[in-house]
């Protein structure tokens, strides 16, 4: 009955202790959640029985915490066979742990260190495995509260994990013996990140000026795939580009009056390729009347074509046209043709200038936007996909007003992926992202939370821009200072655009200096911990007289 309960709830704490659904339960399952688990393994005996009762106990985590994948609107139900699958190799990972575990607690310090150390290798490596497996990381608990999340800025997130997993080894010792250096062990643990960030935000706040903000507005077009392009039977729903090009500056014009120093629009921002002239010029002018001002300087290639006497324009010209009429930068993810090749893309455009920056993404999600194994061609063109992107090869820094660093959509959930803009001198985030392929989901929420965490481990704030999902500003210490949602606190759908008086402070941080490598190195060598000794009968028989 005791393990019963202590496996029901552990696994509710662990589950659905996610910042974006309660930070206090978050904070508690990142203290005592997986420990109350840990005490519900140490009743069954076997290592076999063990292996299985952790792993389901982490399957059904997952199934609670991925349950945003079950989403099969526009992924198929092939989704749901996906879902299953990450929840049962996670669990499977998870069930090897106990492998390590002796048959009764309390655990010496050095196992704690070469488990913590294992499951943070495991985490980590998850990142390189086909397109890379980069949510949910235990850590992420620690990040639901400001303060104990800003040991990110030494450790990065994996740092976290593995301090959530010492902690919690630490609190079952410290329920089965009770003594005070078992208390001792714990509270230092436990107290160590929350101490050292408030010591860092003050530091930081201390050292913070207050000059003029960043003036940007932060576009939400709140349209989902079938009302971006045409979806077969769901013709009815499709918002034609002339009119989404029509919506997108009725949402800048409200912030007109405040001297926009940068726009930003989301991923796939609209139909059509960047420089595909498509749009016949006059019919433009007649949805757009003088919007973007006179186009006719811009009427030339490759960001407009003339056909049979007429002009087309290109979503860059428009583009441009937009940074030309607001004299602001302008930050929009657009598809890319570059010979044979596509690339799902963010382009930079400064205001009048000649030459337009294009970062090509580097993170492509298996299926939807690059086919892992030709096999699978004939999954894929049952929901019409025929066509895929290649792979950018490198991060790239703006060249604007103050350097920014791009990301589309997933990569922002890669800590090694954000920390090379950084490394290239960006002081600013910049993430364009659709979150849309997963509606009335978690999944925007936790999309948020991660991000919100490279803006921690890199000291530099973060702007998102999304089709649907959470649009919002991040300052340097990973706070939220603005979001896009109505009084209700709605925000997926929400059409508009959110104006961001953004605080450009940003601060070097070790984790920037080395990355990963800090606790990768340290869990490479504390593996050594976990070579299992055979016992000394002499010895054992001595300890016993």
């Amino acid at each position: 009955m005791i393990t019963a309960v202590l496996f029901a709830l552990s696994g509710a704490i662990v589950a659905w202790g996610q910042p974006h659904i309660s930070p206090l339960l978050s904070a508690i399952a990142s203290a005592i959640g997986f420990a109350l688990f840990w005490l519900s393994l140490f009743r069954i005996e076997g290592k076999k029985k063990r292996y299985f009762h952790a792993a389901i106990w982490f399957f059904l985590v997952q199934l609670v915490q991925l349950s945003w994948f079950a989403s099969p609107t526009y992924q198929g139900v092939y989704i749901y066979f996906v879902y299953f699958g990450l929840s049962l190799w996670l669990g499977a990972q998870f069930g090897i742990l106990p492998l390590f575990l002796p048959k009764k607690p309390p655990i010496k310090f050095r196992r704690i260190l070469g488990i913590a150390a294992l499951w943070t290798l495991m985490e980590w490596g998850r990142l390189f495995i086909v397109c890379g497996f980069a949510w949910n990381p235990v850590g992420l608990s620690m990040t639901g509260l400001s303060i104990s999340a800003q040991i990110a800025s030494v450790v990065g997130i994996f740092g976290l994990s593995f301090i959530v997993m010492v902690v919690n080894f630490l609190a079952v010792n410290l329920f089965v013996t009770r003594k005070k250096k078992a208390l001792s062990a714990y509270g230092a643990f436990l107290l160590f990140p929350y101490l050292f960030g408030v010591a860092h935000i003050h530091y930081h706040e201390s050292r913070e000026k207050k000059k003029e903000p960043f003036h940007v507005a932060l576009v939400q077009t709140g349209l989902l795939p079938d009302q971006k392009q045409p979806y077969s039977g769901k013709e009815e729903r499709w918002v034609h580009p002339f009119f989404q090009w029509h919506f997108i500056l009725a949402y800048i014009k409200e912030h007109s009056s405040k001297s926009l120093d940068l726009i930003v629009l989301p991923e796939f921002a609209l139909p059509f390729s960047s420089h595909a002239t498509v749009y016949p010029l006059t019919q433009m002018e007649e949805i757009l009347g003088d919007e973007l001002g006179d186009l006719t300087h811009l009427l030339k290639e490759p960001l407009a074509e003339k056909r049979k006497g007429e002009w087309f324009v290109s979503n860059a010209l428009l583009v441009q046209a937009l940074a030309n009429r607001y004299g602001a930068e302008v930050v929009i993810g657009l598809d890319a043709e570059e010979g044979n090749k596509s690339f799902n893309a963010a382009f930079h455009f400064i205001p009048e200038g000649k030459k337009v920056m294009r970062y090509e993404k580097r993170v492509l999600l298996p299926l939807a936007e690059y086919l892992p194994f030709s096999f699978l061609k004939p999954l894929v063109a049952r929901y019409g996909i025929s066509t895929f992107f290649s792979f950018g090869k490198e991060a790239k820094v703006t060249d604007g007003k103050h350097p920014m660093s791009l990301s589309v959509c997933y990569e922002e959930c890669f800590p090694h992926i954000m920390r090379d803009g950084r490394q290239k001198g960006a002081k600013l985030f910049v993430n364009v992202t659709n979150d849309g392929w997963y509606p009335y989901s978690r999944l925007p929420e936790e999309h948020f939370v991660h991000g919100r965490v490279r803006a921690i481990e890199n000291g530099v704030p973060l702007l998102r821009a999304c089709n649907t999902g959470v649009t919002a500003g991040v300052d340097s210490l990973g706070r939220t200072i603005a979001r896009f949602e109505n009084d209700e606190g709605r925000f997926e759908l929400e059409r508009g655009a959110l104006y961001v008086p953004l605080d450009l402070y940003s601060f070097p941080t070790l984790y920037t200096f080395w990355g990963d490598a800090l606790i990768l190195i340290l869990s490479l060598g504390f593996l050594g911990f976990l070579q299992v000794r055979k016992e000394n009968p002499l010895a054992e028989k001595r300890s016993l007289t």
